[in-house]
């Protein structure tokens, strides 16, 4: 018995491929997740597209300002808001749990 082989629309090999750029799997995995008969093929694809491959792939990302030209004091300002609010964060729990025990005894 002879199986035939998928044919694949241009547009869904383009599609094969960016999901693949944006997956960061591994070829192998890739094919086997999508029902691609074997990596070769999705080389041949990679290949042939090569020209669109940065078109395909994950759009760069756009840094936020770098973090090495940050000043010391930035960083202290920084962490002192943060410490700021895991305070008011652990405050809020704490009032929530004193009423889920208020609520809990009174219903009782």
């Amino acid at each position: 018995m002879t199986s035939k082989r998928k044919l694949y629309r241009e547009d869904e090999k383009l599609f094969f491929l960016h999901s693949y750029y944006q997956s960061g799997m591994s070829k192998h995995a890739f094919c086997r997740a999508h029902g691609i008969c074997c990596p070769a093929l999705l080389n041949s694809w990679i290949k042939k597209y090569s020209n669109l491959a940065e078109e395909l792939s994950l759009p760069s990302e756009q840094e936020s300002p770098d973090m090495s030209n940050r000043s010391k004091e930035a960083y202290k300002d920084e962490n002192a808001q943060l410490k700021k609010r895991i305070k008011e964060l652990e405050k809020a729990l704490s009032f929530s749990k004193r009423g889920c025990k208020l609520n809990c005894v009174s219903k009782e």
